[in-house]
């Protein structure tokens, strides 16, 4: 198949392990008060200072 044969695939036509990985942004899993990295949903308290404010809210 020739590049001119190719298309580009929409964002829906693709299987969600296709879609990418990590977000090219992680500011908003940084901690406001210490910068440390927080893991887990919104609301999760940082593991190093206990603050739940992360950068971007």
């Amino acid at each position: 198949m020739g590049d001119d044969e190719r298309t580009a695939l929409e964002p829906d036509e693709l299987e969600p392990d296709e879609l990418g990985g990590d977000a090219a942004c992680w500011l908003g899993s940084v901690c406001a008060d210490c910068g440390a990295m927080i893991e887990g949903p919104p609301g999760t308290a940082c593991w190093r200072c206990g603050g739940t404010h992360r950068e971007g809210d």
